[in-house]
């Protein structure tokens, strides 16, 4: 039996954070909800916050996540990222967005995972 898809996105999420720290970064919030859209995870990698989100997917791994990011998704996810940490009285700071993309098998396991960098450019 298969995993379904709420779960596979938590796990995905998992995977990603786990990476993450495992590189040194601090995860400073999961599935941060504000009005104006959620984010993923929210980290610090040095001095800078980096908004990152998740996308799992089990085929076409870079250009489906890419492409699932288009315009109206980037105006969102910058709103979101402005009002996250204004209301933590960290804005303006230094600012970036990332994506990681997890391959999960049919059973939830990690296949592959993919960190890509300042995917809205002007980052960092």
């Amino acid at each position: 039996m298969g995993v379904v898809s709420g779960e596979r996105g938590r796990l995905a999420e998992d995977a990603a954070a786990w990476y993450l720290q495992g590189k040194g970064w601090q995860v400073l919030g999961r599935n941060q909800r504000t009005p104006v859209g959620e984010l993923d995870l929210v980290c610090r990698e040095g001095d800078t916050v980096v908004v990152v989100e998740v996308k799992a997917r089990s085929g076409n791994l870079y250009g489906g996540a890419l492409e699932s990011i288009g315009p109206r998704k980037e105006r969102r996810l910058r709103a979101a990222a402005a009002w996250w940490a204004a209301e933590r009285g960290d804005y303006p700071c230094p600012l970036r967005f990332d994506v990681v993309v997890v391959a999960l098998l049919g059973d939830g396991s990690l296949h592959s995972l993919a960190h890509l960098r300042d995917i809205l450019g002007n980052g960092g």
